[in-house]
């Protein structure tokens, strides 16, 4: 059985998906910074909190997030905060409900990674930093800061490919995003494949540059490191 691609029954809605793809850059950029500033907070608490009696319900509390929100899959998340926040009197619309979805979902995973490099930072530089006249402060801005995202931005963006991925799941409460989109045309073309070959390659087109500016950031730090 052989099939005839006709993506030329697309043309017409050229206009359409291009803005379906600034609705997901949108959508996944905001989702990523939530889930980065939340994953700054919680992998701080996680990390710095567990020794002092002080910072310890932090810490507490930071550990009790990040272990719930690993266990709450994506979409369940979505759909629970799009139906429920109502109920308590939030009202967002869809599209924020998404972003602030996808970027809690981020988040625990972000924190795991901070808190991760944060502790792989070598203690005798910090020490030797604090021993020539450094404050605290600066040896966190000069010192572990740096090796901070240096040691968190490889798999960060691993996490971040997977958000911008993730953001096909709010379609399901009506955000006009690429999925979304090309289930209308679909409904009004009958060009199934088509559509999700097209579906692919707006993905690509939104991933592979963020992709390549990752790598070279990534490539420039080695080589600073080395």
């Amino acid at each position: 059985m052989s099939y005839q691609f006709d993506f030329l029954a697309l043309w017409e809605y050229r206009g359409v998906f291009l803005k379906s793809i600034w609705v997901t850059i949108q959508l996944s950029a905001l989702s990523i910074l939530i889930g980065t500033v939340l994953g700054i907070l919680i992998g701080l608490g996680r990390h710095y909190g567990k020794n002092r009696k002080l910072t310890y319900p932090i810490w507490s509390f930071c550990t009790l997030y990040v272990y719930i929100q690993l266990a709450i899959p994506a979409l369940v998340l979505l759909v629970w905060m799009y139906y429920c926040l109502p109920l308590f009197g939030i009202q967002i619309d869809a599209f924020w409900t998404a972003a602030l979805a996808l970027g809690i979902n981020l988040s625990p995973f972000a924190a795991e990674i901070f808190r991760s490099g944060l502790s792989n930072i070598p203690g005798g530089e910090l020490q030797a930093a604090r021993a020539t006249g450094y404050t605290p402060a600066q040896v966190f801005i000069h010192f572990s800061l740096p090796q901070f995202f240096r040691n968190s931005m490889p798999p960060l963006m691993g996490q971040y490919y997977t958000t911008v991925k993730l953001s096909s799941l709010a379609s399901v409460i009506g955000v006009f995003e690429i999925i979304n989109t090309s289930q209308e045309v679909i409904n009004a073309t009958y060009k199934t494949l088509e559509v999700y070959t097209v579906v692919a390659l707006c993905y690509a087109l939104i991933v592979i540059p963020f992709a390549i500016v990752a790598k070279r950031y990534e490539d420039r730090h080695l080589i600073q490191r080395v």
